[in-house]
């Protein structure tokens, strides 16, 4: 179980054996999993992974952006 499970069950309670609708266990369980399938099957957005690494050398990485700004203005 991960964190978000883990939160999960502690603020609504262990998931139903079969869903019910307008149980609020059950459609804080369904949103989650929804998530998690959408997660999994989105593209990947390799600019934003890039993005959100930290530098290796932030001064390379300010170059870079600077770089890609000239280009695009």
């Amino acid at each position: 179980m991960n964190l978000v499970e883990q939160a999960l069950t502690e603020h609504w309670g262990e998931k139903c054996a079969d869903y019910e609708q307008g149980c609020p266990v059950c459609d804080a369980w369904r949103e989650y999993e929804n998530l998690v399938t959408y997660g999994a099957s989105a593209p990947r957005n390799l600019m934003l992974e890039e993005m959100s690494r930290p530098p290796i050398d932030p001064e390379a990485q300010k170059l870079a952006l600077k770089l890609i700004l000239e280009k695009t203005s």
